[in-house]
């Protein structure tokens, strides 16, 4: 009688499971927990993600970096041509050098066809200065990134970015006090 109810009570709890699983879409869908965006192209020509994206808490007035890992999934390199963001009055692409100098990119930067770029503190990063609000832990930040493929066509890729506390990476500025508290 006890091997009954254990057979008995396992299908019980296996009927429902069953009917359940029947009425599920063939494909269900997974929910991705990296920060992540992308176009909205018909073609995968400009395809371009942020993984594991956010920025740095700041004050208004202030400044605060973005950080992740921009991936470009299509088959032409794409170079960032500008970024915009209503959260601040300016934005550069910045690096910072061997000798721990921040300093606005000069060069081109390119995020190669089905390669990546990354943003990190201590190193290449979205600067977004004269904040025009505070940027507070637990908040987000949006920004669009502009890019020009090597085909000649160009994109606009808008992004929403975690903002979280961090200490920073020691950075200064070389003779440029106007952009200390980064």
């Amino acid at each position: 009688m006890r091997k009954f109810n254990t057979v008995l009570a396992a299908a019980f709890i296996v009927a429902p499971l069953t009917l359940l699983t029947a009425c599920a879409p063939a494909s269900t869908p997974v929910e991705n927990t990296k920060t992540e965006q992308s176009t909205e192209q018909t073609s995968n020509e400009h395809l371009v993600m942020l993984n594991e994206g956010w920025a740095k808490a700041g004050e208004t007035g202030g400044m605060t970096g973005v950080f992740g890992t921009l991936e470009n999934m299509g088959d032409t390199d794409l170079t960032i041509t500008g970024v915009k963001s209503d959260d601040a009055g300016m934005i550069e692409l910045h690096e910072v050098t061997a000798d721990g100098v921040m300093q606005e990119i000069q060069e081109d930067v390119v995020i190669p066809a089905k390669g990546s770029f990354e943003l990190a503190p201590g190193a290449n990063h979205i600067m977004l200065m004269d904040l025009k609000k505070d940027l507070l832990a637990g908040s987000e930040v949006a920004f669009t990134l502009e890019l020009k493929g090597t085909d000649g066509k160009t994109v606009s890729i808008p992004f929403t970015v975690l903002v979280k506390d961090y200490a920073g990476a020691n950075e200064n500025y070389g003779g440029d006090e106007s952009h200390a508290g980064h």
